[in-house]
């Protein structure tokens, strides 16, 4: 929709240069104790506004778990993609089989997310480098 109002949008956290960075920034400095996205908050603490720094997240996701465990199409592309995604050692294989069974089926809601976000992944490798495989 931005592209037909003629609106540029970046994505600058999938930038090259900057997901280099990152990867090579210890774990420590990223995450600190329950605290996500911690080292950039703290570098850009006296940039941005206090309000940006410090709010909660807002929003809600798709209930894509809910509907995963209850639509044949949808379990198929899903699980499809986690098998092709699974020969690109990308993500450990072991954890794959607990992702599907039991987690998933435990807490839809949950877990549905990270079946969502690691769909996209190989639907985006799929896209653009579909040869790509690590390790």
């Amino acid at each position: 929709m931005c592209d037909l109002a003629g609106v540029h949008v970046g994505f600058p956290m999938l930038n090259e240069e900057l997901v280099e960075f990152a990867n090579r920034l210890p774990a420590s400095w990223k995450v600190k104790g329950l605290r996500l996205r911690h080292f950039f908050k703290e570098t850009l603490r006296g940039f941005l506004p206090r309000e940006i720094i410090g709010k909660k997240k807002h929003g809600f996701g798709l209930p894509f778990g809910l509907w995963l465990v209850k639509h044949r199409g949808l379990q198929d592309l899903a699980f499809g993609s986690l098998q092709s995604l699974r020969k690109r050692n990308v993500v450990r294989p072991d954890f794959f089989d607990e992702l599907l069974e039991p987690r998933l089926a435990q807490h839809p809601s949950y877990y549905g997310e990270l079946v969502w976000t690691l769909t996209m992944l190989e639907l985006w490798f799929l896209a653009h480098a579909p040869d790509q495989r690590f390790g």
